[in-house]
């Protein structure tokens, strides 16, 4: 069966052969992993910043602290110290410490330091840090230095003698070595920072990777079943919810690719049925266009083009189905049956044509046309009826003759001789009707699907001999010759089954042939069987009817056959039982001339 190009299917996508991990899922997880661990560890900078800044300041601090701390315990074993004394600790200090040392008296008055001439140094008495030791505790502050003119984190601490504040020491440290250190920590951090992200994003790389690459997996196979192809799966390892929808899907795909194959399977099975069956099948949609047609409906309409995906009104040759169809299509019947001619030629082949409307709108079949040629049916049918009209005919005549002659036997007054012409208008019609009930056992039994057929070893001669005896009288009447020749010695066969066809082909024989005629019976070898022909030289058979002589209830033209009875069952009786033997039947004839039943029937075995 052959499918329209416009009838629905899966389809057809490129094969998807590669599978691309570079997707937007790994795009989309490596920006936002790669963004989410840049933003942490810029994060993590920032706060490690903080921390060490302050660590640091802290750091500087107490180092400070502790270097004022230190050169305040010398200076206070040592008081009270003059001034050059003084100043000489401070430089020692300073060289030991590399801070800038200064003492001040409780009034703020410089009295030594580290890195200016005293004398030139104005009041500190109101510097912040100042003002916090001469209150008796640690001063802080961080400026610029106006004696230097450089920032400077400045300690101050109170010298206390006996009880008494003596004098400050105040240590400072340039701020330039904060930030050089606060740089410093800041360019390793810098430096970790350029080293750290590009890590991060490598390891952002691989773990979105790992992760888009069972996805990737899932969505090809998920690509892949939306387009029909069921044949690869996709192995993904694991146990977590990425396996499970992998498992789910390969589930999905041998299930779908179980019910593909059950469908498809159904479908060729389908197409083989429908393109082997004798009906015709066409299937057409609400365009108009076919979808599908076997063999058999364009054999049956005598189509010789396709006729897939062509208006079915425009491949219609016969005017009487061309105007059923365009019936079904107005009326709009669910069912439309006609009997049709596929032409007007006589003895053109008959069509039952069905137009079933198509109402279920999951299909885009809107008619269904079923053709089938009923032909043999119609002749069937058609001999049935000639049949019928014959053996009532064949009935009728015998009956009507044995009631007219009953009745006329029962009137008064007939002497002997014409009572007995009566009684033989009686037998003899009597013998007609026993010949007809005679002729349709004999149908009936070699018909039978379980022949009663006893095979056994027999000389032909034997028959022969029957069948001369049989037909001695009718033969005598007509001085028809019979002859017999014979070159087989023993047949294996039934040998009443091939005395009944000898007796129907002679019988025949004797009723067509003319006066003086002569009829010959040959057997002889052919191959493994035996070849017996049946011949006479009587009127012959028109060529026309050949091929029908050996129908059931069959006659030739009655016009040939005035004053010849018969019901026209002999040669089939003939054909079935020379089938059942196992044999072949033809038959040859030339008008006027003669007529030769040929058929083969098993030979004997020849013992070794």
């Amino acid at each position: 069966m052959n499918r329209a190009a416009g009838s629905r299917r899966i389809p057809i996508v490129p094969r998807i052969t590669e599978m691309h991990w570079q997707g937007r899922f790994f795009k989309r997880v490596f920006s936002r992993l790669g963004a989410l661990l840049c933003v942490g560890m810029l994060l993590v900078c920032a706060v490690t910043w903080q921390i060490m800044h302050r660590w640091l300041a802290g750091y500087t601090q107490d180092q400070i602290i502790n270097q004022a701390h230190l050169t305040k315990l010398v200076i206070e074993r040592q008081w009270p110290l003059d001034g050059e004394a003084l100043q000489r600790e401070c430089d020692l200090m300073h060289e030991l410490t590399l801070l800038r040392l200064t003492v001040m008296s409780p009034d703020g008055r410089v009295i030594a330091d580290s890195n200016a001439n005293p004398t030139e140094m104005e009041n500190h008495s109101k510097r912040p840090e100042v003002v916090a030791a001469l209150a008796g505790r640690i001063g802080q502050d961080l400026r610029k230095s106006s004696s230097v003119g450089e920032d400077f984190v400045y300690i101050a601490m109170p010298l206390v003698h006996e009880g008494r504040l003596a004098a400050v020491v105040r240590a400072a440290a340039p701020a330039a070595d904060l930030k050089r250190r606060e740089e410093a920590l800041v360019k390793w951090i810098t430096i970790g920072l350029a080293i750290a992200i590009p890590l991060a994003l490598l390891g952002a790389w691989v773990l979105s990777k790992a992760l888009a690459r069972p996805v990737q997996r899932i969505s090809v196979l998920a690509r892949r079943l939306s387009t029909g192809d069921l044949q690869d799966r996709v192995e993904v390892g694991g146990d977590d919810e990425i396996w499970q929808v992998a498992e789910s899907l390969e589930t999905m795909r041998e299930n779908l690719l179980a019910r593909v194959r059950e469908v498809q399977q159904q479908r060729m099975d389908l197409e083989v049925t429908v393109s082997h069956l004798e009906e015709g099948i066409i299937t057409v949609d609400r365009a108009g266009l076919v979808l599908t047609a076997n063999d058999a409906a364009r054999r049956l309409l005598a189509v010789d083009s396709p006729l897939l995906g062509r208006l079915l009104s425009e491949q219609i040759s016969n005017e009487a189905l061309r105007d059923m169809w365009t019936e079904a299509l107005a009326a709009g019947r669910p069912e439309l049956r006609r009997e049709l001619k596929r032409s007007k030629v006589p003895g053109a082949a008959q069509l039952s044509v069905t137009i079933i409307r198509v109402t279920e709108p999951s299909t885009p079949i809107a008619w269904l046309i079923c053709i089938r040629d009923i032909t043999a049916l119609a002749r069937s049918a058609a001999m049935k009826t000639d049949f019928v009209a014959n053996a009532s005919h064949e009935l009728r005549t015998p009956v009507a003759s044995i009631r007219a002659a009953v009745e006329t036997l029962n009137a008064d007054g007939l002497d002997r001789e014409m009572t007995r012409r009566f009684m033989s208008v009686i037998a003899r019609n009597v013998e007609r009707l026993q010949n007809l009930t005679e002729d349709l056992m004999d149908l009936n039994r070699v018909e039978s699907e379980s022949p009663d057929l006893s095979v056994r070893r027999f000389r032909p001669d034997e028959v022969f001999a029957s069948i001369r005896s049989v037909f001695a009288e009718a033969l005598r009447q007509k001085s028809v010759r019979l002859e017999f020749s014979n070159e087989v010695e023993e047949l294996e066969t039934d040998p009443r089954w091939l005395e009944l066809v000898l007796k129907n082909l002679v019988d025949n024989a004797v009723k067509f042939v003319g006066i003086g005629g002569r009829i010959e019976i040959r057997c002889r070898h052919e191959g493994d069987m035996a070849r017996l022909d049946v011949e006479d030289n009587g009127c012959g058979i028109p060529k026309a009817d050949l091929e029908r002589v050996f129908e059931r209830f069959y006659q030739v033209d009655k016009s040939r056959r005035v004053g010849i009875g018969g019901t026209g069952l002999g040669l089939a009786i003939v054909k079935h039982a020379v089938l059942g033997m196992g044999g072949e039947v033809s038959i040859a004839s030339e008008e006027g001339r003669f007529t030769r039943v040929s058929f083969t029937v098993p030979v004997a075995a020849v013992p070794v």
